[in-house]
């Protein structure tokens, strides 16, 4: 079995679990409590999915969200108009499918987080997004 190239996930298994999770945090309000958390990490890790502009914005997310301790609904409007495709002025979503940063290793992956119940989920998430974002913030080359 290969290991994903982007996070190093055994089995290329990060984008099931990816999908597994979103399903939990949407059918379940203990879960999708850190819905937020659960998408940036996993979007800083998988970089081909994004532009150098999203995947800076997406780490500026977490940082607001973990550092700062920015609530979700401050942060939500405070980007409002920068996250609407009519008004923003970059691209999120990547055209080429290339990573935009050169980091294929990560203390954690998403494998790491147990979902047995929703508080030792959530306190997975939180330890996994806290991780990325040490890491993440080490990278100066984006």
């Amino acid at each position: 079995m290969k290991n994903c190239p982007e996070c190093g996930a055994a089995d290329l298994l990060c984008q099931t679990r990816f999908d597994e999770f979103l399903i939990l945090e949407f059918t379940d309000p203990g879960y999708g409590a850190v819905h937020h958390l659960t998408v940036a990490t996993y979007m800083i890790q998988h970089s081909s999915n994004m532009t150098r502009e999203g995947w800076l914005f997406e780490r500026n997310l977490l940082r607001e969200f973990l550092v700062e301790n920015k609530p979700r609904a401050y942060i939500r409007e405070q980007n409002k108009d920068v996250v609407d495709s009519g008004k923003r002025t970059f691209k999120i979503k990547s055209k080429t499918g290339l990573p935009v940063i050169d980091k294929s290793a990560w203390t954690k992956t998403i494998l790491d987080v147990r979902a047995e119940n929703a508080e030792v989920y959530c306190e997975d998430i939180n330890a996994w997004a806290r991780s990325v974002l040490k890491e993440s913030e080490k990278i100066s080359e984006v």
